[in-house]
């Protein structure tokens, strides 16, 4: 991100921001009825103390601290432990920066009680009075991650993500929470299933989110698809182009799902546009689980237009930079490397000092020409997003 100060002199320190779990767009909706399963929020200043926190868990929504891990934990009942059945959980995790001005952390993972302690008759979680040391932790519980950002500026994060424990069902569930200056709620489902698995896809048709949950949890405006469906099964919108343009007048290219705008460009006898062709195929819409927005920027200081997936290279701008860079919307939407789809190609992003502004291709040939043969010119920055190949 330095370079993109290249003309003005000024700086930007770079982030990268990995979601491994599956982001959906659900706005910032602090409502205990609006999701299945239990409800559970929880808060930290700048400094990992605990704020406040409330839910529907056990002890009429405890947040119990556990000092050898550092781990917050809000537990649920989940029936009795049995190996002849399995638990499903599904936890819906809605991320918010207290102060937007400073750099925020959280880690949230999956939590669940093993058969240790259900052998013990406790007739309660694994408590930290249980628990003295990490090792009686690990001897009593079991955890997957789910989601992780350390020291970023972050506005809002939203994943979603499951976990079927197939060995058994276990008597308690758990999730585990630390962070600084969030703000975390949302809905945990969680349920004992038969091993044949009862759960099903639970599908927005009108905007295309899902979830998976057992058939009475699927409530309107979603319809339940039946036992065994997926999300990734639901059919996504179709791609739609991406446009790439080129200036001969003022060495810049630009991108656009825009016909008109498309054409307008190209009706423009000043700049020179000439149409390359198409860059790739994109989703107009962020309503498939794994998709995030790729925000456009345009600077008439650099003459330069710039896209990015992430947020926070794009709170940066935004904060600290407006002078320099107008947030234009949305161009279009993409996946973040680690989440795409089998289907999909990486897009390549080059940085120019002698032209001052950025390049993306999703051809390999073009990005190893630029590499091989114009590195003086095109420094390659790596892999901006995954999308569909033109």
């Amino acid at each position: 991100m330095e370079r993109l100060k290249a003309r003005t002199g000024w700086f930007i320190a770079a982030v990268t921001l990995m979601i491994s779990a599956a982001a959906v767009a659900q706005n910032d909706i602090e409502d205990p009825s609006a999701f299945a399963g239990v409800w559970y929020r929880i808060a930290f200043d700048s400094n990992g103390d605990y704020v406040h926190g409330d839910g529907h868990g056990y002890a009429g929504g405890t947040w119990y601290f556990y000092p050898q891990t550092g781990w917050w934990r809000q537990w649920y009942y989940n029936e009795p432990f049995s190996t002849a059945r399995q638990g499903y959980l599904e936890y819906q995790v809605y991320i918010e920066a207290l102060d937007r001005r400073l750099p925020s952390s959280a880690e949230v993972r999956f939590n669940w009680s093993t058969p240790q302690w259900s052998s013990l008759h406790a007739n309660h979680p694994p408590l930290p009075g249980d628990t003295p040391t990490a090792a009686t932790e690990s001897t009593y519980m079991a955890s997957k991650h789910l989601f992780f950002v350390d020291n970023a500026l972050i506005g809002t994060i939203e994943p979603i993500a499951t976990c079927t424990i197939r060995e058994y069902n276990p008597e308690w569930v758990s999730i585990d929470i630390r962070g600084k200056n969030v703000c975390i709620y949302r809905g945990a489902f969680h349920a004992c299933t038969a091993k044949d698995s009862l759960a099903g896809a639970c599908y927005n048709s009108g905007t295309g989110q899902c979830y998976t949950c057992l058939e009475g949890d699927c409530l309107p405006p979603y319809g339940w698809l039946g036992p065994g469906t997926s999300c990734p099964a639901v059919s996504p919108p179709s791609p739609v182009p991406v446009y790439r343009l080129w200036s001969t007048a003022r060495s810049i290219h630009f991108y656009t799902t825009s016909e008109d705008e498309r054409d307008r460009l190209l009706g423009d006898p000043v700049d020179g546009w000439i149409h390359e062709g198409i860059a790739w195929h994109a989703l107009a819409a962020g309503n498939v689980p794994d998709c995030l927005p790729a925000y456009w920027f345009r600077s008439s200081t650099l003459g330069a237009h710039f896209y990015t997936i992430s947020e926070p290279e794009k709170q940066m701008l935004l904060d600290n930079y407006a002078g320099v860079w107008t947030y234009e919307g949305v161009a279009f939407y993409a996946y973040p490397e680690g989440t795409q789809p089998p289907d999909t190609s990486p897009v390549y992003r080059f940085w120019s000092g002698t032209l001052g502004h950025h390049f993306y291709t999703i051809s390999e040939a073009e990005r190893d020409a630029l590499i091989s043969n114009y590195s003086w010119v095109w420094q390659y920055e790596g892999v901006a997003w995954y999308t569909y190949p033109p």
